[in-house]
């Protein structure tokens, strides 16, 4: 065992059998720990004249700090570091070592008014959209489900490649309005990581089950319905996640995908079609029930939160799939209070007969 004080460069040998470690040893300050090898002996008279004149050899066994000719030979070499790593710290949007002295209201304030202002926007959207005529529509060709679906997947494939592309200015948009962090949070970075993710194998099975269930939900609702339900529940889920981050005091984390509202579709498709049945690319043998296949999902989940699994949000995949499941009841509702409203005109009319 080998220590060095750095102030006063004291050399403690514990255990004789290692003195070859201090030939290479050095501290700080350019000295350098060498071994002393033991009196040496002169032969030759000229060889006594040469060293006559030096201090006597320190006695064997002890060792002795010798200046460094050269001190920077000594020092340990620095990697430099690496263009790609130079550029991620420009990229950075703080320095801080700690996350900033804010409480929890201060955390969450503004992003709860930005999720109110998204659902209410969402919800408004909803109920004025009405479908374009044919002629002004870009792919007229196409079902308005198959476009729909498309587009938010080359929005979130657009946003993937973003964050690929090593440049700083863009590294700081990115970190800061398409991520979700409690320790420096952003109310847009609530929508903006909804269209992020970490890699090309988390893009595509959000994309892939947003294709299969998207597109199917959104011929069911219509274009407008559709589009309210996915934002409004992609900022629910993460306002859910970024508020239990905060209360748990977990600010070394971030979170961004697609995943909430892809469970927020889900939970929408799962109660509009509870007995459609589901079958699997990898188990072509198995068919199970919309409605089953999401209480197990959902069971999953919470067990995942009683667990504290640290890699999946899944109090983001909750949130967003009981506001799916929300969604659709007051859809549902709202259809069924319209056919009640246009029954009860057509009664009213028949009754007051054609004149």
């Amino acid at each position: 065992m080998l220590h060095l004080s750095t102030r006063s460069c004291t050399t403690i040998l514990l255990n004789t059998s290692r003195r070859k470690c201090l030939q290479s040893a050095s501290c700080g300050f350019g000295f350098r720990i060498a071994q002393s090898r033991g009196p040496q002996r002169f032969f030759h008279h000229n060889t006594f004249k040469q060293f006559s004149s030096r201090k006597p050899p320190p006695k064997p066994g002890k060792p002795t700090l010798e200046p460094a000719t050269n001190p920077s030979e000594n020092l340990p070499s620095t990697p430099q570091p690496a263009l790609l790593d130079i550029l991620k710290a420009r990229g950075q949007l703080s320095q801080d070592q700690a996350p900033r002295d804010l409480s929890h209201s201060q955390r969450l304030f503004a992003p709860f008014i930005f999720t109110l202002a998204v659902c209410g926007g969402s919800y408004y959207f909803a109920s004025t959209w009405t479908p374009p005529p044919l002629d002004a529509r870009m792919f007229p060709a196409l079902p308005q489900s198959v476009t729909t679906v498309a587009a938010i997947i080359a929005a979130n494939a657009a946003v993937w490649f973003a964050w690929k592309i090593p440049l700083p200015i863009s590294w700081r948009f990115l970190n800061r309005y398409f991520l979700c962090a409690p320790a420096l949070p952003y109310s847009v970075g609530l929508m903006g990581s909804v269209f992020s993710h970490q890699s090309l194998t988390h893009l595509g099975l959000n994309m892939f089950a947003l294709y299969v269930f998207g597109s199917t939900l959104c011929d069911q609702i219509g274009r407008g319905n559709f589009l309210g339900l996915y934002f409004s529940s992609g900022v629910i889920a993460s306002f859910a996640s970024l508020a239990h981050n905060v209360l748990r005091g977990r600010f070394h984390v971030y979170a961004l995908g697609a995943s909430g509202a892809v469970f927020g579709v889900l939970g929408a498709f799962t109660y509009l079609n509870p007995e459609t049945k589901l079958t699997f690319i990898f188990l072509p043998f198995v068919a199970l029930q919309a409605k089953y296949f999401m209480s197990g999902v959902a069971m999953l989940e919470a067990f995942g939160i009683v667990r504290g699994w640290q890699t999946i949000d899944n109090v983001a995949h909750l949130a967003g799939l009981g506001w799916g499941v929300g969604m659709a009841y007051w859809l549902e509702q709202r259809v069924k209070r319209r056919r009640r409203l246009e029954a009860a005109m057509a009664r009213e009319r028949a009754s007051k007969g054609w004149w």
